[in-house]
């Protein structure tokens, strides 16, 4: 049986096993609020700014899945629950689905829609300095993120209606997590337990799982090579269950697999990368380091 043919089967699968995800992810921001309304306190204001910023950043790879049309089936319940948890850490699905699409289009990192996130930490010297601008990087991401993913002004008045909407809902959406801060707790909630997480937790690990999966094998460069010039390439990690939980759901961690056939559900994948290394098409993009192993990996070589 060729390659092709033996994607047939995980090509056509459609079982929405998406639903015990996004179920895991909203019951833990369900727990966290629990816990913060019952014991306000130091220890539950920490918590909470933690664990939602965690679930939010899962919210985001939630949208990844439905920007590529695999998170749910149909294609209707894809687009309306994908556009919903988009909406909730403001993302206009169809924006963001133009950008990363860019982003699996690109040949090499100067042509990279997402190479704002891990092309000046890979140009820093290893050491300290690359430490430095991985981690305090992260406010000039935020306004990068907005132009391209977000409520823009060319959103609301340049693009088609449907984005426009999308738009709009993320204004009605915000509001409305606002109003409920507002009357069942209070109004400052929601900038200090949603609003602050999503700008510096969950922009925080999608910056460092970007910069692991894209920035391995980048170093160590060359003496005098050129990385816009460089080809954009990914891999597979290892990820044991914790990493796969908070860093790694939807199964992340075979990101080579995904690039190479995006149209595969994600649960898919590891069949995928098996199938890869069957017909000598997975080369040295599979690698058996975790998240952590490969960050340091990146950071100081």
């Amino acid at each position: 049986m060729t390659f092709q043919e033996s994607l047939a089967a995980p090509h056509d699968d459609r079982r929405n096993l998406a639903i015990f995800d996004i179920a895991a992810t909203f019951a833990i921001v369900a727990g966290a609020i629990y816990i913060l309304v019952r014991t306000p306190g130091p220890w539950s204001y920490a918590l909470t700014f933690v664990v939602i910023g965690l679930m939010q950043y899962r919210i985001v790879m939630a949208c990844h899945e439905a920007v590529h049309k695999r998170l749910l089936f149909p294609l209707w319940l894809n687009e309306s629950l994908g556009s919903a948890q988009c909406a909730l850490v403001g993302i206009n699905l169809l924006w963001y689905r133009r950008q990363h699409l860019g982003h699996h289009a690109a040949q090499d990192v100067g042509h990279d829609t997402d190479a704002y996130i891990y092309e000046p930490i890979l140009r820093a010297r290893p050491g300290m300095r690359r430490l430095a601008i991985w981690i305090f990087g992260t406010a000039g991401e935020v306004i990068q993120k907005i132009q391209q993913k977000g409520f823009t002004v060319s959103a609301t008045i340049e693009a088609e209606g449907t984005a426009r909407l999308y738009s709009l809902a993320i204004l009605a959406v915000q509001a409305v997590l606002l109003a409920a801060c507002a009357i069942w707790l209070s109004w400052w909630y929601y900038f200090v337990f949603w609003l602050s997480p999503l700008l510096t937790i969950a922009i925080f690990m999608n910056r460092t799982r970007v910069l692991v999966e894209h920035g391995y094998t980048q170093v160590p460069r060359p003496e005098g090579s050129v990385l816009s010039a460089a080809r954009v390439e990914t891999i597979d990690l290892s990820a044991g269950f914790l990493e796969r939980f908070f860093i790694a759901p939807y199964m992340f961690n075979y990101h080579f697999s995904h690039h190479l056939v995006p149209s595969i559900p994600y649960y898919k994948n590891p069949d995928l990368s098996r199938l890869l290394e069957q017909h000598g098409k997975a080369g040295s993009s599979v690698v058996h380091p975790t998240y952590a192993q490969a960050l340091l990996h990146v950071l100081w070589r």
